[in-house]
């Protein structure tokens, strides 16, 4: 053996040999439980980084031992398209190279994005391998392959004819600059200097005034209520007073406020009840039909007052009016106040609009009930335990899930519009001169504009309150098709279903359900919780029986490393520098408290070193190997070697119980341990005892060592176990039984 190692020659050679032998592919043995796992999907809106390895590693673990020690395992590789987020880095990256995504039309947009998505996912494979990832090629998918966008077509419809997909108008939150709707888990918060307006309103009849506080002084003109607890002893007395409204001389009603009063939590001030922007406001709103209206267009700018100007510049002039009419009593300049964000650091607003919602609760078909009852069972395991009930209270209080994004990238929602009334649609298209018009239809088509050329060319369509919309185009209609995109959870939600092929096929009704889903604990609500529901809507089987959280890997800047956010750190650089082996076993030991966490490169440091300790007593023995006896059971063993069999076998068992218990850090720990052992028996042999019988035990146990050690280290352990003199691969010995 060579004095040092070159863990690229190795991983190249033990990849090469895992492919040919086809190995990690199973076969289905009826009768023989299996354990199938799978990839979820990251996103192909960039190649994999370090964060995303730790995964990778976890599940390695996982798939390795369970093979070990016998079972038909797959693990399911997968992508998702990432729909908003692809788009986002696709966008950033046009940017970069100064080109305008505006040039292209968004057909052109949507081609250039599969090919950047294309590249990606070639991408993430090789770095899937290079990890040492034991996945079943032959069995990859991706949620926009053929099979699974007929999939997702086909659950549409049957959601359809169940009642649980319906139109409503809705509050989102829109970036007019990206042009699309966000969910609120979506949004970034970010604290910015707002000043506190505090502005006079005149009680009608009275020479009195009252001060309302608000930070949006633009949208005043829109209030017509105020809310006022009955048990604030200060405010309560004004209840069923009316003001004046100082910006359109309105009246302004005082009502008493049905929410629940928390004295601690009562602000000092009063503020205009405003659900024609605040979501918080506009559920109430809902909840005891209180007016509201939609303020903004869908570039962000004001429809009513100062129409065409964006909510900043038209509360620069509302400031000037309320001054120049004595309305504003005091301005808190240092206030700080919360804008929110989307993934590109745009300024979102408040819009309410028609948009396509998922039904939770419906009375034949419910979603979120059978899904709460299920995760409540004593079997369904989630770790941490303490986030189970974070599981059950999120999906307790989940809303209707609007499912509709304004992505050009993503799958489609299969909808057509019948447009025999053009006046409830506005469309946004490119016409036949690549001129981009917009506005009423029915003014586009006065205007001479054809149908055909519209369809052509169309990039958005918005349908009002009374449009006509069915799944199948119409026959002997004037049509339009939806131009909204799946919110890409809508996709991803199914995906625990989808990966494993369709229903009834025997991959499926082999491998479904998985054992475990390996994610991020801040994908419980986003992602896990929607597979649930999803799931047992379609197949009314839990989709898998363990949900492993593990902690983040923050970036730099101490928020969650996202290829969307910018902050990760090149997965390259790790594989380059330490190894996939060294790369991975520093992830996992990170594991021991559940926190998230930095990734200091000293922890890589420490397995690096422990490498070369492997290294260098592998190649000890290579040199003493030549004297190992064939046969070890007859051999006459001293109390040292019976000390060490006995506890090499404990080895294996409690290895073994902590990979089942999902304790990775614990079984990592173990198990590098042991190698200080084997280095003082190495050492003590060469003085003590017969050294034939010595050098034999220690093959023997290196070898059984190795076995353990794979999961954890594959590239090294198989290189290794093949200079020991076996033909046959690592990566398919038996885990060893203990006595």
């Amino acid at each position: 053996m060579k004095e040092n190692f070159d863990h690229k020659k190795i991983e190249e050679k033990a990849i090469i040999a895992w492919k040919k032998n086809n190995i990690f592919s199973p076969k289905i043995e009826k009768g023989k439980k299996p354990f199938s796992i799978f990839l979820n999907p990251p996103n192909a809106s960039g190649p994999l980084h370090v964060g995303n390895a730790l995964i990778v590693a976890i599940q390695d673990i996982l798939a390795r031992y369970h093979r070990a020690i016998g079972d038909s395992t797959l693990w399911a590789p997968s992508t998702d398209h990432g729909g908003y987020e692809t788009q986002v880095n696709f966008e950033r990256e046009t940017e970069k190279n100064s080109n305008d995504k505006s040039a292209h039309t968004d057909k052109e947009l949507f081609l250039k994005i599969e090919k950047f998505v294309e590249n990606n996912n070639a991408v993430i494979k090789s770095q899937l391998e290079a990890m040492g990832a034991s996945v079943d090629w032959s069995r990859f998918r991706y949620t926009m392959d053929e099979k699974s966008l007929l999939f997702v077509d086909q659950m549409f419809k049957k959601m359809v004819a169940d009642n649980l997909i319906y139109r409503q108008l809705y509050m989102v939150s829109y970036c007019p600059l990206c042009a699309t709707f966000l969910a609120d888990i979506e949004l970034k918060k970010h604290e910015t200097k707002m000043p506190l307006y505090h502005v006079k309103f005149r009680i009608i009849n009275e020479d009195e005034n009252i001060v309302l506080t608000t930070m949006r002084p633009e949208f005043i003109f829109s209030v017509t209520h105020v809310l006022v607890h009955p048990n604030d002893k200060v405010n309560a007395k004004y209840i069923g007073k009316t003001l004046i409204n100082p910006i359109t001389s309105q009246p302004i009603k005082i009502i008493a406020s049905k929410r629940k009063w928390n004295a601690k939590d009562d602000k000092p001030f009063l503020s205009p009840f405003s659900p024609s922007f605040d979501k918080y406001d506009y559920g109430y709103a809902l909840r005891y039909s209180l007016p509201y209206h939609n303020l903004l267009d869908w570039n962000g700018k004001m429809i009513e007052r100062y129409p065409g100007l964006i909510p900043l510049e038209a509360r620069e002039k509302e400031v000037e009016f309320l001054k120049k009419n004595n309305c504003i009593k005091t301005v808190d300049d240092s206030n700080i106040g919360t804008t929110l964000l989307c993934k590109k650091g745009h300024i979102t607003e408040n819009l309410i609009v028609f948009t396509w919602f998922l039904r939770l609760d419906d009375e034949k078909n419910p979603l979120r009930k059978p899904a709460i009852k299920a995760t409540e069972q004593k079997n369904f395991i989630v770790m941490p335990q303490w986030r189970k009930n974070g599981l059950t209270e999120w999906m307790s209080k989940m809303n209707d899930w609007p499912i509709a994004r304004q992505n050009v990238w993503g799958i489609k929602i299969p909808i057509w519009y019948d447009v025999s009334q053009p006046e409830h649609y506005m469309v946004w298209f490119i016409d036949k001169n690549r001129t981009r018009q917009h506005g009423n239809l029915k003014d586009i088509l006065d205007k001479g504009f054809l149908l055909e050329e519209i369809y052509n060319g169309l990039e958005r369509i918005y349908a009002g309150k009374n449009a006509i919309w069915s799944l199948e185009k119409p026959k002997d209609k004037p049509c339009l098709p939806e131009t909204d995109t799946f919110d890409t959870w809508f996709s991803s939600g199914q995906w625990a279903t989808v990966v494993f092929g369709e229903p009834g096929s025997p991959d499926f009704s082999y491998f479904y359900p998985g054992d475990a889903i390996v994610t991020g604990h801040d994908l419980l609500m986003l992602s896990v919780s929607r597979e649930i529901m999803l799931s047992l809507y379609l197949t009314k089987i839990l989709p898998y029986r363990m949900v492993y959280l593990h902690p983040l890997l923050r970036g730099k800047d101490g928020q969650k490393m996202s290829k969307s956010v910018g902050n990760v750190t090149s997965l390259e650089y790790y594989l380059e520098k330490f190894g996939a082996d060294i790369t991975r076993m520093a992830l996992i030991s990170y594991l021991v408290n559940q926190e998230d966490f930095y990734f200091a490169e000293e922890r890589l440091d420490f397995f690096q070193e422990f490498s070369k300790r492997l290294w260098k007593l592998s190649k000890f023995i290579d040199s003493v190997q030549s004297y190992r006896l064939n046969n070890i059971k007859d051999l006459a063993l001293s109390i040292e070697d019976e000390n060490i069999l006995k506890q090499i076998d404990k080895l294996f068992e409690l290895t073994g119980n902590s990979i089942n218990r999902y304790s990775f850090q614990v079984a990592q720990e173990r198990v590098c341990n042991f190698l200080d052992l084997l280095e003082k028996y190495a050492k003590t042999m060469q003085s003590e005892g017969d050294i034939e019988t010595s050098i034999s035990l220690l093959c023997d146990m290196f070898e059984k060592y190795l076995i353990v050690l794979h999961p954890f280290m594959p590239f090294m352990t198989e290189e290794l176990y093949g200079k020991l003199g076996n033909k046959n691969l690592l990566a398919t010995a038996k885990w060893p039984r203990f006595k």
